[in-house]
């Protein structure tokens, strides 16, 4: 990529960020960034469209403060599907109505709006029916990244579990294709050896849906013939494409988080308590710290 193509590159990646943020504001968010932007819509905001914006910030960070950072194409025209994708997710929204000129219930029954498409519930009490009926106390439930859920021992492992998953980003669809073609070829190695056409047709069949949503993944992308052509060959694709979006520091906290805390275990099976009750505190401690850097 030549400095033409890395300032255009630049260019694309801050102007779509942008887009979103000025919507995530239309939207009634408010915070420092798309991270803390995203968090105060809470329950108005679907998860994917919230992961979504977690791996676009991610690539607009490297942009801003990388001044080698570079994307290829494939992995450009991957961010920009995910721009795309939460700027149709924010367009869906309703926008936020100031408390004081909200209708009360009786008015809205008799109210018609056809021009607006109904909504779910968003957790706000908002709904024709149910509206006098939810105690005005009621409160959604913190988000994964808060520290309610790194306040005791053992509890911090759903963090660290969430933040792993959530370091894939974008790239969470190719790493289940990923999975879920190595489990057909363990079927089909075991239905070698045991000679069994049950276990023959479960992979063939597994591994056949695998890679029909590979190719249909593929062909959307509109990038020409490539790896998720072939059977099998398509592994290689997945794992370039779960590359382009790994969140590599994210996920090795994740990793180290849980594997500290399976060696307090396993010192606690040799007996060895107080240095298992050191690697727990160190597990735990490493969570605590990670929800609280990433909400600073």
């Amino acid at each position: 990529m030549n400095e033409e193509e890395q300032l255009l590159t630049t260019g694309r990646v801050i102007d779509a960020t942008r887009k979103i943020e000025s919507k995530l504001v239309a939207c009634g968010a408010v915070g420092s960034g798309l991270r803390e932007k995203a968090e105060s819509l809470g329950d108005r905001l679907p998860a994917e469209a919230a992961r979504l914006i977690r791996f676009i910030g991610s690539v607009r960070n490297q942009f801003a403060h990388e001044s080698g950072a570079r994307l290829r194409p494939d992995e450009l025209e991957l961010f920009e599907e995910a721009a795309e994708a939460v700027l149709a997710e924010l367009d869906s929204l309703p926008e936020p109505v100031p408390p004081e000129k909200k209708p009360s219930a009786a008015r809205r029954k008799t109210v018609r709006t056809p021009a607006v498409p109904e909504v779910e519930d968003d957790g706000g009490g908002e709904n024709d029916e149910d509206a006098g009926a939810l105690p005005e106390t009621a409160v959604a439930l913190p988000p994964w990244d808060s520290p309610m859920w790194t306040a005791l021992p053992g509890l911090h492992l759903v963090y660290a579990f969430r933040a792993g998953w959530n370091a894939f980003g974008a790239g969470q669809l190719y790493l289940l294709l990923i999975l879920a073609e190595l489990i057909a070829f363990v079927l089909l190695g075991f239905a070698a050896v045991r000679g069994s056409m049950p276990l023959a047709a479960a992979g063939g069949v597994l591994g056949f849906a695998v890679y029909v949503c590979g190719l249909w993944l593929g062909l959307r992308e509109k990038s020409g013939p490539g790896l998720y052509l072939v059977p099998a060959v398509n592994l290689a694709w997945f794992f370039r494409k779960v590359a382009a979006c790994i969140e590599p520091a994210r996920l090795i906290v994740a990793a180290a988080i849980l594997g500290i805390w399976l060696a307090a275990v396993q010192l606690l099976l040799y007996g060895e308590f107080a240095a298992a009750g050191i690697a727990a505190l160190v597990s735990w401690s490493g969570a605590a710290a990670d929800s609280l850097l990433r909400r600073s």
